[in-house]
């Protein structure tokens, strides 16, 4: 029998690969406002990371901003401001980020940044709740990503859970805590605090609107169950029902009555399938006991329990408003695209 020998001073001797320069990603940021001024200082503090973690470096090319002159909180050159939608979408890219909200001139931006060939990246759930499935068909048809974790949840990963973890699973039924800001309001309510004190706080603190009225409503939450709607069964978002309470113009006198029934004022979203194959959909004020995982969950924080076939309950939490919290789920959508360019996958 022959032996195989071993050079056991080559074994000795460390195999040090050549360090693979990191890739550049392009990127277009329209809107830098909350969200937008938040994304580019979370690029500019963890730039390093990036590149020795992920092998990316972020390099933002455009700006599109109403104001040019406005002050952003952030280092952003002055060069790479413009005002035309059009000169921002001819600008030479890999990733173009939304960050503008509501439909004009966002639509235009996302739309037209598809068309082009661009991968996109954004926070927009009114925009994803009309117009999601058919914007999807656009990116498919044009190889490119559609990424809009932020559009639900904040920095809680939902979105992603919906469409990878939970890919045929099975899902029966999703309920959440889906606005930040009235969760922050109901937590300062049962504190003791007055309605109107938090209202001001909030809106201090970023949590709240200057008009938080689509929060308080009920239709910001509505828009948050349509997509994850449509991402667990497939339904059109644009089409589903959602019947929606709005919270009362004064809801101390209900945050009382929770607190006397031993039990705490949520607002709450939920979608169910039922067998015959309907999703009905709803948000409302609801008491819930003390005891219920949902009743931890304060200030800003925003939770999502599903329930599936094949998992059971998955309970999902984190942050759901302010700048941070979106630009963190931003963020992480735009790693996962540069890390599909760095390797090809896209």
């Amino acid at each position: 029998m022959t032996a195989i020998g071993v050079d056991r001073a080559a074994a000795r001797t460390p195999i040090t690969a050549r360090p693979r320069a990191p890739r550049v990603v392009r990127v277009a940021l329209a809107g830098c406002g909350t969200v937008g001024a938040s994304l580019v200082g979370l690029i500019q503090r963890q730039r390093g990371l990036f590149e020795t973690r992920h092998g990316v470096r972020f390099e933002l090319v455009s700006v599109l901003v109403r104001d040019p002159e406005k002050e952003r909180g952030v280092a952003v050159s002055r060069q790479l401001f413009t005002t035309s939608v059009d000169e921002f979408l001819s600008v030479d890219v890999d990733v173009v980020v939304e960050a503008i909200g509501g439909f004009d001139p966002a639509e235009r931006v996302v739309r037209g940044a598809i068309a082009a060939g661009r991968h996109v990246v954004t926070a927009n759930k009114a925009l994803i709740a009309t117009h999601g499935p058919e914007l999807q068909r656009l990116a498919d048809a044009q190889q490119g990503a559609l990424q809009f974790e932020a559009a639900v949840g904040g920095g809680v990963p939902v979105v992603r859970t919906l469409r990878s973890e939970l890919g045929g699973h099975g899902v029966r039924t999703i309920t959440g805590i889906l606005n930040g800001t009235t969760n922050f309001l109901l937590t300062a309510l049962a504190d003791g605090v007055r309605y109107a004190d938090a209202l001001v706080d909030a809106q201090a603190r970023g949590f709240a609107e200057a008009d938080p009225s689509r929060d308080l409503q009920g239709l910001d939450a509505a828009d948050k169950i349509r997509i994850l709607a449509w991402l667990a069964w497939g339904v059109d978002p644009a089409a589903q029902e959602v019947l929606v309470e709005p919270l009362p113009s004064d809801p101390e006198p209900l945050a009382r009555q929770a607190k006397r029934r031993g039990g705490v004022l949520k607002y709450l979203a939920g979608a169910v399938r039922s067998d015959d194959g309907r999703v009905r959909a709803w948000v409302r004020p609801v008491i819930i006991p003390t005891d219920h995982p949902f009743a931890s969950v304060r200030d800003e924080e925003n939770a999502v329990h599903i329930d599936s076939d094949s998992l059971g309950v998955l309970r999902l939490q984190g942050r759901g408003a302010g700048g941070n919290a979106t630009a963190s789920a931003v963020l992480g959508d735009l790693i996962e695209v540069a890390r599909g360019l760095r390797y090809g996958e896209i």
